[in-house]
């Protein structure tokens, strides 16, 4: 058998695979491999090095993928003559694949929340609702609108967000913008002043983080119970204010438990701090009422409450809105001349009617329809496909749920492998702030925009090449 005499370092940042195909790629890039030589295989090698079999075919394939080696059937694997190689595609390290913005070609399923089922949105109604805005009063499209966002939509959100999540507020409470990120621009604005240290579920939305920590915010991680932030490690912390999705917790897709609702409130008002709510695919329940909202049960005060449409919409419709407690109000008002309004006022000025005229619940039962039936379908294929293999969690809500997979490998191996059969899954680890403390790896599914028939077999792909490849 061919010996390697390559040192595979296990602490390395570099997984495996890429270092012992750095290796054989060099060796025959230098001529100390010939052409036609037969390599080990994967089984003598595996053996050989003493590590896993799923690694060396891993190295193998991203080879045989660059043209220096060739599989010949019932033969084995053999060099090339990389002389006559013309298109060699260099091998990318998957954060930088997650950190492009270029669409990945090879990817045929795709389980990233950044899209929305196509068959989900009326795209011939919401032309009808654009062209009312358009003919009702286009004199007012001359201006930038108000800097708090337009009052016919700031009203139906107010008796939105009241008759389905309890929230008490009025229209002059409400401030709409081009999604979260830009709301929180404005919020982070206002509250420096007042605050310095922020807590943050951990693990959590990345995107708020960023947002905090842009505004020289000192960053809390706050550890998780099965129902939400552990209350008692936030008020052993500095955390002045805390930033939470209850409803249906990102990315662990847990919901917090009326107990765990109650102490939170008590936290903000025993120590005068703050409570964001971001009502995180609050709308998308499969089973059960949904629990009232903590800005509801906190009769309004203490809580920030933050909504999109840009899930029950579309994301390209940037409009999402927050309702300021009286107290942070009152700030706003003083300073809401600085910040230009960033939503398109044609496009509120369509939703208000939307709403007005009872769309949009109706649109909300068809999204619980559509995604029920996603989320079904996913959660069955895997409990048939994988068994004891994996623990699903965060099942009654939202469009994602959370895969545990029993196995050894890291959360970079494992999004690689499934990158190698074509399915594109989120890594749990992308979430927090510090180093995730789970034995096993976790991945985020979303079902948000992958079609009902591309689950199964991309399911059995994943089973595959993470349980039965060896």
């Amino acid at each position: 058998m061919l010996e390697f005499s390559c040192a595979l370092i296990k602490d390395s940042k570099n997984p495996i695979y890429l270092q012992l195909y750095e290796y054989i790629k060099e060796e025959i890039a230098a001529g100390r491999i010939e052409s036609q030589t037969k390599l080990p295989s994967i089984r003598q090698l595996a053996n050989y090095l003493q590590i896993s079999r799923t690694t060396i075919e891993t190295t193998y394939h991203q080879l045989m993928v660059e043209g220096y080696i060739n599989s010949k059937p019932k033969a084995g694997y053999f060099v090339n003559n990389i002389n006559n190689i013309i298109n060699v595609v260099k091998i990318h390290n998957v954060k930088d694949k997650e950190n492009s913005n270029s669409p990945n070609k090879e990817v045929e399923y795709d389980f990233r929340n950044d899209y929305i089922d196509r068959e989900s949105f009326d795209f011939n109604l919401w032309r009808k609702y654009l062209n009312k805005a358009l003919l009702e009063n286009n004199q007012r499209f001359l201006t930038y609108g108000s800097h708090q966002g337009e009052s016919e939509l700031r009203a139906e959100l107010a008796k939105y967000v009241h008759q389905s999540r309890g929230v008490i507020c009025s229209p002059e409470q409400v401030v709409i913008g081009s999604g979260v990120q830009p709301l929180l621009n404005i919020l982070c604005g206002i509250l420096k002043s007042h605050y310095q240290f922020i807590g943050f579920e951990e693990p959590g939305f990345k995107q708020a983080r960023h947002i905090f920590k842009d505004h020289s915010f000192d960053l809390i991680p706050i550890k998780l119970d099965d129902d939400g932030v552990n209350v008692d490690f936030l008020a052993q912390s500095k955390a002045e204010i805390v930033y939470v999705s209850p409803s249906h917790q990102f990315p662990m897709g847990s919901v917090m438990s009326i107990s765990k609702r109650v102490q939170l409130l008590n936290w903000a008002h025993a120590n005068n701090t703050l409570i964001i709510e971001d009502d995180y695919d609050s709308e998308l329940r499969y089973s059960g009422r949904p629990i009232p909202s903590l800005q509801s049960l906190g009769e309004g005060s203490h809580v920030v409450y933050l909504g999109t449409f840009s899930k029950i919409l579309l994301p390209s419709i940037r409009i999402s809105f927050m309702i300021l407690p009286p107290n942070i109000l009152s700030i706003y008002q003083t300073e809401k001349k600085k910040y230009n309004q960033t939503s398109s006022q044609i496009e509120q000025i369509a939703l208000s009617f939307f709403m007005r005229e009872g769309m949009l619940e109706k649109h909300i039962r068809k999204l619980r329809k559509i995604y029920a039936r996603k989320n079904q379908l996913l959660i069955e294929t895997i409990e048939k496909t994988m068994g004891d293999k994996v623990k699903v969690m965060g099942t009654e809500t939202g469009l994602h749920i959370l895969l545990e997979l029993h196995s050894g490998y890291s959360p970079e191996e494992i999004t690689l492998l499934a990158e190698k059969v074509g399915v594109k899954v989120i890594p749990l680890a992308n979430y927090f702030i510090g180093d995730s403390e789970n034995k096993n790896p976790l991945v985020l599914l979303s079902y948000s925009g992958i079609p009902m028939e591309h689950i199964e077999p991309a399911i059995l792909l994943l089973n595959q090449i993470w349980f039965n490849s060896n």
